[in-house]
Formats: C-alpha cells, structure tokens, sequence
C-alpha cells in the first residue's frame, strides 16, 4: 500500500496535469478537490475531514502551498506558450497578407481581400469606404454591405475629413454603431475602414476592441493604406500616360490632316483649277503635265487615307490574315508593278534565291507591307540610289531584306521607327507620310506570325528592313497524288 507522502505526489501530479491543460482556474479547483480528498480517505480519522494528528495538519497545508504555486506557475507558463503561438499565427497571417496585397493589382481585388481579412482575423464586419468626390462612399463590405444609417455615414464623413477616429468607443460621434478609423499613409488619409464588434447583430452594443486587437487592426490597416496610395499611384500613372499618348496620336494626326492630307489636295486642286481656267490655251503637253500631277496626288492622298484606315482596322482587331501559300516573286513584282511611280527616281535589283519556298501568308497584306518598305525607302533614299530586295531561305523561314541607300536609321530611332505617326527628321527636313506605314507594316507581319526589325546596313550607308516569314507546307507532288 502507498505511503501517505507517495499519495500527497499523486494528488500533485493531477494538479500540475490539470493546470497544463486546463489553466489556472482548473488547477486551483483540483487543488482545492485534492486537498479534500486527502484529508477524507487517506488521513486518520478517515472518511471525516477531522484530522487528528498535528503532522498532518503541517503536512496538508504544505501540500496546499505547493499545489497552489505550481499550478500557478505551470498556468502562466502555458498562458505564455498559448500567447506565443497565437502571436506567432497572428505573424504568419500578417504576412500572407501582406503576399497577398503585394500580388493585387486591381482595387476591387484589393479592397475584398482586405475587408475579407480584418473579417477573418478580427471576427468582426467590416466596410471599406474611398474618396467619392469630395466625401467617401462604401466600396466593399465583408459581409457585404449595401449602405450605412445616416448616423454612421456621417461618423464615416468625419472621420475622412479631420483624419481621427469617430464612431462607437470614440470620443467624436459615440452614438453611431460602427467604429471608423481613417486610412493613413504617409501622404495623408487614403479612406476609412469600419467595424461592428457586434457580429451577431442583434442591435446589441458588442464588446470593445483589446488592446491586442486594436494593434492587430492598426498593422492591418496600416498594410492596407500603402496598398490602395500603391494602386491609386498606379492607375494615376496609367492614366497620365494614356492622357500624354492620347495627346501625342492626336497632335500628330491633326498634324497629317493639316499638312500631308492638304498637300495633295492643294496640288489637285490648282491642278484642276489650271486645266478649267486655261486649259483651252495650253499645249497637249501642258495638260498632259497637269492631269499627272493630278492622278499622281490622287494616287498619294489614296496612299495617305488607306493607312489611315488600316491602321484603325489594326488597332480594332478587324484584320483577320487569310493566310495561304503564296509566291514571293510574284508578290514582290506586283507591288514593284504599284510602286512604278514611287520608284521611277531609282534603281531596284531583285535577288531572290533559287531554292524559296512558298510562303504561308496573306498575299494581299503581304503585298501591302512590301510596297510600304518600297514607299519608305523611295522616300529617304537619295534619287539615283539603288533600292534591293533580297530573299534566302532560313530553315522553315524565308528571309527578306529590303536595302536602300539613304542615310540610314539613327541610334535614338531605331526603337521607334515603327510607332505610329513617328518619322525620323532627315537632314533638318521632314518627310512626306503619315508615319503610319511601318506601324502597320509591324502589325501586318505580326498578325501572319512573321517578325519585322529596322536596321542600318554594314557594307554601306543605309537602312535595312529584315522581314522572316513562316514556310508554307510543302505540297503533295502530281506523282504522290496519283499514288494508289
């Protein structure tokens, strides 16, 4: 039978085990449990809570001091663990957070997700209002929230305007239902975040933020403010570049209406005005010099427009590359055949090699981005230069140059010599065009699954443009079709 002593550490054990689990408010019930137990079945008298030796009372009370000591001890060691891995789980959560705002890019993503965590960390509702036109309207909710009662609106309002809290537990509007607290960076408030402790809502005033969880709400917040400034700076930025690329496209088109589409105009128009006025007492060669100049200012404001609209049908995604096997040489020497005009000041050699494939393209936007090249280069090549256009096979690709002899690409240009309504300045002077032919060049080329680059030539002064387009299928030989 166990000695009284060995059942006093028995009876300690329980209360160390019940302060481990339970906290100190079971240890001290144990304690008190054990002290009776003790006493009623292990010290004589027994079953009495009499004790008739004065040992045992010495004994009993010891039992008691240590009993109460160490389940305190032992409590407070496990408030402290429960404390730190509640801390711990707060930090790991802080920071899934903040992954989480740092991969938004949206503020309606931004806003759920935050709303969404204060919710979930703080078991409380939540609404998210934003600047709204002088004042701050409700932009996300978790739950989600339609509106606000008047009296909490204006808590909300005031709270954005003197950047303070107001609201319930405040000392500004107490009488509202929620708790608003103002989104701050370090640029000023950015909105106002509000919570209603009372998660059940009945109507009833819930409990007050702890300390830890105002902390908890300040970091959150806190993370959430630089989030939304980063959002707002971005869709600022956005849009003043979209504002500065707007005003760009428009002053250059503006400019092409005023100056490139009016020239030939004004030259069809003296032309024509020639002809009526005079023309019955002009000689045969007069007139013939007049009505070219006008089909051939028709044939450039033509050009002028059709970019123009091509450059819309671009931009609008309505071109759609019918694409097949087409013959280079006899596209090149169609749109030689449209350029004849363009290039009548120049010389232009072919050299295409013997083993070319078909390519897998769409004959007539390939054509159009040949004349283009053939256009650009007539424009900045001097007259008498030679203009060439070369072609090798490059595994399943075709490569295609097109050389000229001007005074090349510069540096600063290379890069955007394919942006609409670009033109490299030449010699102090302008060229004729609306800059949109190697623009659309580019989105040609692209849409059939080929590239484009500008480039100057090595061997010489002048500007290479290098087109590589995909090979067409091989097609089935007559032999191969007529095989059983």
């Amino acid at each position: 039978m166990l000695d009284v002593s060995n059942v006093a550490l028995v009876f300690l054990t329980a209360v160390l085990s019940s302060a481990v689990t339970g906290g100190l408010g079971p240890s001290l019930y144990a304690c008190v449990a054990s002290i009776l137990a003790f006493n009623y079945f292990f010290l004589n008298p027994l079953y009495t809570f009499s004790i008739a030796d004065p040992e045992n009372i010495v004994a009993l009370f010891f039992f008691a001091v240590v009993a109460v000591i160490a389940s305190n001890l032992t409590a407070r060691v496990r408030a402290q663990a429960v404390t730190a891995r509640l801390r711990a789980k707060t930090t790991e959560d802080l920071y899934g957070f903040s992954r989480k705002l740092a991969g938004v890019v949206t503020m309606d993503d931004l806003l759920w997700a935050t709303a969404h965590q204060i919710a979930a960390m703080l078991k409380v509702h939540v609404v998210l209002l934003l600047p709204d036109g002088g004042t701050v309207s409700v932009r996300a909710g978790y739950p989600p929230e339609d509106e606000l009662r008047e009296a909490d609106l204006a808590a909300a309002v005031w709270a954005w305007e003197n950047n303070r809290p107001a609201g319930r537990g405040s000392d500004t509007l107490p009488g509202a239902k929620w708790l608003f607290l103002p989104l701050r960076t370090g640029r000023g408030p950015v909105g106002v975040v509000g919570i209603d402790t009372d998660t059940a809502r009945t109507g009833k005033p819930g409990a007050l933020l702890t300390p830890d969880q105002r902390r908890l709400l300040d970091a959150l917040t806190d993370q959430a403010a630089l989030a939304i400034e980063r959002v707002t700076l971005a869709e600022d930025v956005d849009r003043a570049r979209l504002a500065a690329e707007t005003e760009r496209l428009r002053s250059a088109l503006l400019t092409s209406i005023s100056h490139d589409l009016r020239t030939p105009l004004a030259s069809i128009l003296g032309s024509a005005t020639s002809l009526t006025a005079y023309g019955a007492g002009m000689d045969e060669a007069s007139r013939r010099d007049l009505a070219a100049t006008i089909q051939e200012e028709a044939e450039r404001l033509n050009r002028f427009i059709a970019n123009l609209l091509d450059m819309t049908r671009l931009e609008s995604g309505a071109i759609r590359p019918r694409t097949g096997p087409v013959d280079l040489a006899e596209t090149v020497g169609s749109a030689l055949g449209r350029a004849g005009r363009i290039l009548a000041g120049h010389r232009v050699d072919v050299d295409l090699a013997a083993d070319l494939p078909m390519l897998d393209a769409d004959d007539v936007l390939f054509e159009q981005v040949l004349f283009n090249l053939l256009d650009n280069a007539a424009k900045y090549a001097p007259t008498g230069s030679l203009i060439q256009v070369g072609a090798s096979r490059e595994g399943g690709r075709v490569r295609i140059e097109v050389r000229d002899e001007g005074d090349g690409i510069p540096a600063a240009d290379v890069e955007r010599i394919f942006d609409k309504f670009y033109r490299v300045q030449a010699q102090d002077r302008q060229r004729a065009g609306t800059g949109l032919g190697l623009a659309i060049c580019r989105g040609f080329v692209e849409a059939m699954g080929g590239t484009i680059a500008a480039g100057n030539r090595k061997d010489r002064s002048g500007a290479v443009f290098t087109l590589t387009m995909p090979a067409a299928a091989a097609l089935p030989s007559l032999e191969e079709e007529v095989t059983p």
